[in-house]
């Protein structure tokens, strides 16, 4: 049953406003960080069709530093707990708003600013305090992350709704910040990114494998350093994947950047290797050839979340390598990551270091 004081808020909401009258859209996605990425092609599609219209994005503070760098998006609210949704959204006062990450407080609180366009999924159980619906179940991961994100504004705009990746402008104090912490580790020259961490959002790569494929890198590249990223709480994960890498002379930790040095890191870099994580898709976003370690199975699998670029290779498991000691115990064998052996994976390492392959889809049969 709807309370009473919130009943108030909906006689008096006004008649939606029509497309053409929008002039404040915002795009509400708060978790993280290639999450927001893939969400960012929402604001390429509404300035391509939309151009007068401003655009805001209600992120994070973490995520906010890459949201404000792209030239589609013209405002940044940031999320915290002195600065609440309610709050942000009577400030900036949005015609419309896109839930991109489906948020039953921040709906409600766009009820209560009088935000008469509110668009969201049509299959939550608060799915009535919005205002336009879209019906697509995303745990079957039958489409990309950015193409789910993008079909939000059907209701809105009529015709194809394609997704392009906007691009990440230079940050100067990042380029600034990147270039010492290479310096310092003594990096120079040609190197590649490992990020071993996934925060969690997907099952994780063994550290022997990864040293396993950096010590082969090095042994065939001379001129080749492995520079190895944590970031918070991931120092001993990176400490780990260093220690086995031979020689140690030529691969370094690179810890503790800022979202805006991490970019610019990743930027200089000749390839990237990890699993499903923000740092892989900050990769892609900044155009450095990434191989992406995934799951084999929806919803997390490659066709739902690999990184978005011209160069993005993804690796799943395959049925006959072998099974790790938890395998159909504590997870699906499609979905072991740490099964991929690394002799693909450093095969695919090579192909992206030469620019040999445009990036291929590694799917099970």
């Amino acid at each position: 049953m709807v309370s009473r004081p919130l009943l108030r808020y909906f006689p008096r909401m006004p008649v939606l406003t029509p497309t053409e009258e929008l002039r404040r859209i915002l795009i509400s996605r708060t978790d993280g960080l290639g999450d927001v990425i893939v969400t960012l092609p929402i604001a390429v599609a509404l300035k391509e069709r939309l151009p007068e219209a401003d655009v805001a994005f209600l992120v994070t503070p973490y995520t906010a530093p890459i949201v404000r760098r792209i030239a589609e998006v013209d405002q940044v609210l940031t999320l915290t707990t002195m600065r609440r949704g309610l709050h942000l959204m009577r400030i900036y006062k949005p015609d419309a708003i896109i839930f991109a990450r489906p948020d039953p407080k921040l709906a409600l609180e766009s009820v209560i600013a009088r935000i008469d366009v509110r668009i969201g999924t049509g299959y939550r159980y608060y799915s009535g305090l919005f205002t336009r619906w879209v019906y697509e179940h995303r745990r079957k991961g039958a489409k990309h992350e950015a193409q789910y994100g993008v079909n939000l504004l059907s209701p809105l705009l009529a015709g194809e709704l394609p997704v392009r990746m906007p691009k990440l402008a230079i940050s100067p104090q990042g380029d600034a910040e990147a270039k010492r912490s290479l310096a310092g580790a003594g990096v120079v020259g040609e190197y590649m990114v490992i990020h071993p961490g996934s925060r969690g959002s997907a099952s994780a790569y063994t550290s022997a494998g990864y040293a396993e494929v950096a010590t082969a890198l090095l042994s065939e590249r001379n001129d080749l350093s492995i520079v190895v990223t944590a970031g918070p709480g991931e120092e001993n994960l990176a400490a780990g994947v260093l220690s086995g890498i031979k020689p140690q002379g030529r691969a370094v930790v690179v810890a503790g950047l800022s979202l805006d040095g991490l970019s610019e890191l990743l930027r200089g870099a000749s390839g990237f290797l990890g699993s499903s994580s923000g740092p892989a898709h900050l990769a892609a976003l900044v155009e450095t050839p990434v191989v992406g370690l995934y799951p084999g199975l929806p919803p997390v699998w490659p066709a739902r979340w690999r990184p978005l670029g011209e160069h993005c290779t993804t690796l799943v498991p395959h049925p006959d390598e072998p099974l790790c000691t938890t395998c159909g115990r504590g997870h699906e064998p499609e979905n072991c990551v740490s099964r991929i052996a690394p002799a693909r994976v450093i095969d695919a390492c090579r192909g992206m270091l030469v620019g040999r392959d445009l990036g291929t889809g590694d799917y099970i049969s």
